[in-house]
């Protein structure tokens, strides 16, 4: 009798559960909906369209947020249009399929924000919230996917990325290409965030609100019109390297083990590092690997990005190999430069490199500086500086460093720093 008892409580909870589950469910979709017939209105798609074809060339999303017929959107949506107006221009197609003429008014290409400005005013328009909300908070995410119709996504608010040079939320939801610059709404309507990037399986990046209305209040003050755009880029990359920079060379820097030496390790908590280590029986030799970096880049233009910063050692160690043999294994790991593609020829020189045999803390070195000039920016390089243990007949160390879009003067503070930070062990050893 007990056990008849159990089996049909057991299917009375499974019931409840199951119809509990289903409420929830149809609770969010009908939210969705609401918040969908509320905000579809505001919400736009952005084109890009070529003058030469007349066709659009790239696309995203963007929305109304002021009764004057304001809207945001990504940076990286109407960059074309940014950097050759000559050639492109901006529309929005809005939700009736009515088309109209967008301008440019204000960038934040650190923060990948642009507001754009309708001449054709909408009575309708989304407030502006804030997004200091409590994990696991519902959101609503809106935008046109893949060119395929206005769209509305739920997914959760799961705080503010903690290993980010530059705050994003971190949102789980299918954010999906097409709808960067809509807006992520709480479930009064208010936009939270702009939506930006995506890394899949439901990952995705909103821009904060407040970035937003930030850059909002330098447009309707007129101080973000000072200029060019290209000038408003440049001032805009030089001061936050200056900002970035400075806070790496004030802090105080945690170092790790690599082979003989202490090496900077994770020197903020934006630096993540990896590391693996593999023994060759077959080649005769065994090595160590670790390598550090910023998750953070800076859309410029498609095909470059700039702001990163990565460092990584090697530690190799001869199992056989004879000295001649090992130093010409060893030399083909030393690259001049190491290639780093977030650049074209368009958009910075060739690498200018000097090299040199040094003492280095009681070891020989050789050594590699290397720079490129920014062409539009010429105030910012991107450094490379290469160093490899010349001292040992079976053993080595490498470590490079680079940092992207730098002024000349933070990179040679932040190299010297790199160095100073540097401690060989067991240097009686040969």
């Amino acid at each position: 009798m007990r056990k008849k008892f159990l089996v049909s409580a057991g299917i009375v909870w499974a019931a409840a559960t199951l119809a509990a589950t289903a409420a929830r469910a149809q609770s969010m979709t009908d939210e969705a909906q609401r918040i969908y017939q509320a905000a579809h209105r505001s919400v736009v798609q952005v084109q890009v369209i070529d003058l030469a074809t007349g066709k659009k060339t790239s696309i995203g999303s963007g929305f109304q947020f002021s009764p004057e017929g304001d809207m945001a959107t990504n940076f990286h949506v109407v960059a074309e249009a940014v950097h050759a107006p000559q050639r492109f221009r901006v529309e929005y197609v809005r939700h009736d399929g009515l088309i109209g003429p967008l301008e440019v008014r204000g960038i934040d290409v650190i923060h990948d924000l642009a507001v754009v400005h309708s001449p054709e005013k909408q009575e309708t328009y989304l407030l502006l919230g804030h997004s200091d909300l409590s994990k696991g908070t519902h959101l609503f995410s809106m935008g046109n996917p893949f060119d395929l119709g206005m769209s509305i996504v739920d997914g959760i608010y799961n705080g503010l990325m903690e290993d980010s040079l530059y705050k994003k939320i971190l949102f789980s939801g299918s954010i999906n290409p097409g709808m960067s610059g809509g807006p992520a709404l709480d479930k009064e309507g208010k936009v939270i965030g702009i939506n930006v990037a995506t890394a899949g399986n439901e990952v995705s990046f909103l821009v904060p609100v407040e970035h937003l209305q930030e850059l909002y209040g330098s447009v309707s003050s007129g101080s973000s019109a000072q200029g060019s755009w290209k000038e408003i880029i440049d001032e805009q990359l030089v001061t936050n390297q200056n900002q970035y920079m400075r806070r790496l060379l004030a802090a105080s820097w945690n170092t790790l083990e690599a082979g003989e030496a202490r090496v900077p390790g994770e020197i903020l908590d934006v630096f993540k590092c990896w590391g693996k280590s593999e023994d060759k029986e077959k080649q005769l030799y065994n090595y160590a690997y670790i390598q550090c970096s910023t998750s953070d880049n800076i859309f410029l233009s498609n095909g470059f990005s700039t702001g990163q910063i990565l460092y990584k050692y090697l530690w190799l160690t001869s199992k056989g190999l004879n000295p001649f043999r090992f130093y010409n294994f060893y030399q083909s790991r030393f690259q001049y430069p190491n290639p780093y593609e977030n650049a074209g020829e368009d958009d910075v020189t060739n690498f200018k490199c000097d090299n040199n045999f040094v003492d280095i803390g009681g070891r020989t070195a050789k050594v590699i500086w290397c720079a490129r000039q920014y062409k539009k920016f010429p105030g910012l390089y991107d450094i490379n500086f290469s160093l490899a243990l010349t001292d040992r007949p079976q053993r080595g160390f490498m470590m490079e460093v680079l940092a992207l879009g730098v002024g000349k003067t933070n990179a040679v503070e932040f190299v010297r720093k790199f160095m100073k930070a540097v401690q060989w062990q067991n240097l009686s050893s040969k």
